[in-house]
């Protein structure tokens, strides 16, 4: 089992009403366990959000050549994989 850290906080009603949302609906076995798949949630969408903004940033980045080459390889790759059955596997 992942070490754990004690907290005692207070939360707003709404987010008390998640959590418990939660471990109603079998997500999470306990209040704890809900905050963490809530907290990882969040995690999880920030990640997302700086992939993006440094992927935009490369592209914006590149020059006019690098940039047809990239869409070159963006073409090879969707026909590559247009071949690939992903059923079968």
């Amino acid at each position: 089992m992942a070490r754990r850290q004690k907290i005692s906080t207070t939360v707003a009603t709404e987010s008390y009403a998640y959590l418990r949302r939660l471990v109603a609906m079998g997500k999470a076995r306990s209040l704890a366990e809900a905050l963490d798949l809530a907290l990882a949630r969040l995690r999880r969408a920030e990640q997302r959000a700086r992939l993006e903004q440094a992927t935009a940033a490369y592209f914006a980045g590149l020059t006019p050549e690098a940039l047809r080459e990239e869409s070159r390889l963006e073409v090879a790759l969707d026909q590559s994989g247009s071949e690939i059955d992903f059923d079968r596997y």
